[in-house]
């Protein structure tokens, strides 16, 4: 038979080792029944504390109410139940139940003055400051609306001491924030968090906690860059803290800040806060702030996609879930009402939902450039100017009119007209089935009698066919339009027809006969269609650059350009023909002013050449490494993309807008680029695309900080590169070792980097290959200093003679060093440490000969040399520069203390250490 206590704490540890959520607290709740019949002393308390904190990380204080009165009733009972840390625990709980109470309408205002009371009394019993006590207060007056009173009780929150019972000093800078900002007191709050900001915060819910609260603040006093830089960085550490009731303040703050975009993408990835947020007021902030972003929408036919209470989803609209929320926001604003006797909360949520507009913040990844106003003529006008438009080779106005136009305006129009438009929406917006369907398009206008108009739809057929990969037979179809445009077609006709079959032939390399067609293009124009000699010699100019005739083709193109009166599209042709010319022949500047007058151009020319032409600039940008001197250009670019572009192109828009970031260093944008690049690819034909934006946002979150991010998308491409070169294999290996070794899992790093060093070797690159068993070792060197030495013992094969043999002769020591001295082998590890300093030295590296000085000497502590250790230290002080770290600074001491400690000498009393602590104060 199980023994009772056995079973209640395979129970407990089971439940504790369970991610947070429902399925935790139930079987903590079902442990804690285990306990109770065990008969076990402790184990009862301790499940009860665990609930208590379950509750605390799931945000459902309604649910604290029970396990706080077990441990009450188990306090006054036998207090020896509570371990001194249980204890604490239990003290520390007691902060938050008034905040539960406070947040459920259900619980009166007695009730939550009554847990205040026991808790200032409870803090006054153990001696503890009542910080907590006056900022529960506050919070609990500011939300029935009496802010005397919270202002009170403000002040004294402020003026009182902290203690170890404190909430942590960021949270308490947040709330504290969050009075101030309330009130108004905009340049109070930036000064009062900024300390705060400056430091190092210990706590989950910071900075991102006191960085959202600022957000009022920010954005009322015109700080753009501050309210973006805090809204960026508060939303990437905070998503994943929906309970924590930050989500909707950044809602508001798009909403008001001209972010409509951003905001709708952050809604609906929290739509389960609709119905599934953790207490009734996260419910009604929510409601009140995503009804806010949704007021702001240009329609309300928008449709979302809303997870339900019993499962399963709702498809709704904006305007309809904008109607729920506002209705529950109201409700659920009167109960509190009902419950604090005020209109406080009414009044806040009408305050959130009419929001006026702040400043305006532009964000990482821009907005979608505006529109182009549509156009309103009656539809049977804008139809003939579309086709009049097409005729006159003005194609850059012709799309925008084509594209205006009703799809159910065919019985309207003419026959003749209706026909020749159906085939050029054939052509201008193909569909999967274009070669199927533009055929019978052109059968549509024979049988109409407009045999001109068939030939030259017959020609752009042959080059669609040309274009899906069917070359020769996009000749032969090019060849029979030739002969229709003869026996039927005008001048014009029969001129474009050989345009397009010159281009045809050209791309089989039959020059001879292309040239002919163009010089009987040429004389049609001359003769009977001047109009066209324009489009002739631009198709010259394409024709002899095809032949590698880069000159002839720039001097043709150029006089092109000096003609008066050029029509728009003989203009765009000509520019980009010209561009291209320069990027053949790898004329950087020319090619980069080329471009740059295109772009110019095309900005009056709404239409899906602007996306291509600037995304064509922007890689150019990328691939020359100058996408930080181009970063507005950038921007531009992914707006544009999002209005005019597929989303492939943004995709692409986004990756090089990163480079731009991160050539300033402004990783948090460079992440977020990224991350919208990655949402916008397609699932499938993309792979090459995928892996390097995978990779590069991988590398971003891992310097972020943010290494459980970066390890996810490392491990996403090792499956792509399966069976890539051995070199972007190693790479994608080398980066799940890294994020690994930073989440502290010390063996996936070292067999994640060997894995790497192995590929690095296969691919014959010696320099990365012996980093990563350098990297190897020190995943393990803590753990498995032998293994780590066998690593190293790698590293040293393969380092190579010539530049890089001296550094990584000192990284392989510094670290084999370090090793030895996990060993006990002080001796080794010193003499490693000396001759990677003297290498060290040549390299010119201080602070990091400071850094292998520092650890000499800590051998010399340990060898009972404490003199030798002094005067190492002391050693190291002279070669400490205005620029050098303070955390190598606080070594130095570090290692100094220890030394004069050894040797009985006061630190306080030495000239060096008094000197270091001072700098380090300062």
């Amino acid at each position: 038979m199980t023994d009772p206590v056995d079973h209640a704490v395979r129970l407990f540890t089971e439940a504790a080792d369970m991610p947070t959520g429902m399925p935790k607290h139930e079987a903590l709740e079902r442990a804690a029944r285990a306990a109770d019949a065990s008969g076990d002393k402790e184990l009862p308390a301790l499940c009860r504390l665990a609930l208590i904190e379950s509750c605390y990380y799931l945000n459902r204080y309604d649910l604290i109410l029970a396990p706080i009165a077990w441990c009450h009733v188990a306090e006054q009972h036998d207090p020896s139940v509570f371990t001194a840390s249980g204890m604490r625990s239990l003290n520390w709980a007691h902060k938050w139940v008034p905040v539960g109470l406070r947040r459920d309408p259900r619980f009166t205002l007695a009730q939550i003055e009554s847990v205040l009371d026991e808790l200032e009394t409870r803090f006054k019993r153990f001696g503890f400051s009542l910080q907590p006590v006056w900022g529960q207060r506050a919070l609990t007056a500011t939300h029935v609306g009496d802010f005397a009173l919270a202002d009170e009780h403000f002040a004294r929150f402020l003026g009182t001491e902290r203690d170890d019972m404190s909430d942590c000093a960021g949270c308490v800078v947040e709330e504290q924030v969050e009075h101030l900002v309330l009130r108004g007191r905009y340049e109070e709050a930036l000064r009062h968090a900024e300390p705060a900001l400056a430091g190092r915060f210990t706590c989950s819910t910071q900075p991102q906690g006191v960085l959202t609260a600022l957000l009022p603040a920010l954005t009322a006093l015109g700080e753009v860059e501050r309210a973006k830089n805090a809204h960026l960085l508060a939303y990437r550490q905070s998503r994943e803290q929906a309970s924590q009731g930050y989500v909707g303040l950044h809602l508001e703050f798009c909403a008001v800040t001209g972010n409509v975009p951003r905001g709708m993408e952050l809604l609906r990835r929290h739509l389960d806060q609709v119905h599934h947020a953790t207490s009734p007021i996260g419910t009604m902030n929510f409601a009140a702030s995503a009804a806010l972003l949704l007021s702001r929408l240009d329609t309300d036919r928008t449709e979302l996609v809303v997870p339900q209470p019993g499962g399963g989803v709702e498809v709704t609209t904006a305007g309809r879930l904008r109607e729920y929320l506002t209705a529950r926001a109201r409700d659920l604003a009167a109960e509190f009402d009902k419950r604090n006797g005020t209109t406080r909360q009414s009044e806040r949520v009408k305050s959130i939902m009419d929001a006026p507009d702040a400043v305006h913040v532009p964000l990482a990844v821009p907005n979608p450039a505006a529109a182009a106003e549509p156009l309103t003529a009656d539809p049977v006008e804008l139809a003939y100017q579309a086709h009049l438009a097409y005729e006159e080779n003005d194609f850059l106005t012709g799309q925008r009119l084509l594209k205006s136009l009703p799809a159910d305006l065919d019985p309207l129009l003419p026959a003749t007209l209706a026909a020749q438009l159906a085939a050029r929406r054939t052509v201008v917006f193909p569909g999967p089935d274009v070669l199927d369907d533009l055929p019978k398009a052109i059968q549509r206008l024979v049988e109409l009698g407009e045999e001109d108009q068939a030939a030259r739809f017959h020609a752009r057929l042959g080059m669609l066919k040309a274009e899906a990969g069917d070359l020769d037979g996009g000749i032969a179809t090019a060849e029979e339009a030739l002969a229709r445009a003869e026996a039927h077609s005008s001048s014009t006709g029969r001129i474009l027809v050989r345009l397009i079959l010159c281009e045809l032939l050209d791309n089989r390399h039959e020059h001879i006969h292309a040239s002919e067609l163009l010089a009987q293009a040429e004389e049609l124009a001359v003769q009977t269609a001047p109009e066209r000699v324009t489009s002739v010699r631009l198709e010259q100019a394409d024709h002899a650059a095809r032949q590698g005739n880069l000159d002839e083709a720039g001097k043709i193109m150029d006089e092109v350009l000096a003609t008066p009166g050029l029509r728009p599209g003989d203009r765009f042709h000509a520019l980009r023909a010209r561009m291209a010319v320069a990027e053949i022949r790898g004329d950087v500047e020319p090619a980069m002013r080329r471009s740059a007058e295109l772009v110019e151009f095309v900005k009056d020319y709404p239409g899906p050449w602007r996306p291509d032409v600037l995304l064509h600039r922007a890689f150019m940008v990328d691939n020359m490494d100058r996408a930080g001197e181009h970063l507005r250009e950038l921007v531009e670019t992914v707006a544009i993309c999002r209005t005019e572009g597929t989303s492939l192109e943004t995709a692409h828009a986004c990756y090089i807008l990163s480079s731009g970031y991160l050539a300033h260093g402004r990783l948090i944008e460079a992440a977020e680029a990224l991350e919208e690049a990655l949402r916008l690819l397609p699932e499938r034909d993309e792979e090459e695309a995928t892996l390097r934006i995978r990779y590069r946002l991988g590398s971003v979150c891992a310097e972020l900080g943010e290494h459980a991010q970066g390890r996810r998308y490392f491990q996403a491409m090792l499956d792509l590169v399966g069976n890539a070169p051995a070199a972007s294999q190693a790479m994608v290996w080398a980066g799940i070792g890294t994020t690994s070794h930073a989440l502290g899992d010390a063996e996936e790093a070292e067999r994640c980097h060997r894995r790497a060093a192995e590929l690095w070797t296969e691919a014959e690159l010696p320099v990365e290959a012996c980093r990563a068993w350098i990297k190897a070792a020190a995943a393990i060197a803590d753990k498995n200093p032998e293994a780590a030495l066998e690593a190293l013992r790698q590293a040293e094969y393969l380092i190579p003679d010539g530049d890089m043999a001296d550094r990584l002769t000192a990284e392989m020591l510094e670290l084999r060093g370090y090793t030895y001295t996990q060993l006990e082998r002080h001796a080794d590890a010193l003499a490693d440490n000396l001759r990677a300093m003297d290498l060290v030295v040549d390299l010119g590296e201080t602070d990091w000969q400071i850094f292998l000085m520092v650890r000499a000497a800590r051998c010399h502590v340990a060898m009972a040399a404490p003199g030798t250790a002094e005067q190492l230290a002391k050693d190291s002080v002279d070669l400490i520069a205005d620029d050098t770290p303070p955390s190598i600074v606080a070594r130095i001491l570090d290692v100094l203390s220890r030394a004069l400690e050894a040797q009985s000498k006061p630190v306080s009393q030495d000239r060096t250490a008094r000197m270091l602590s001072a700098r380090l104060r300062t």
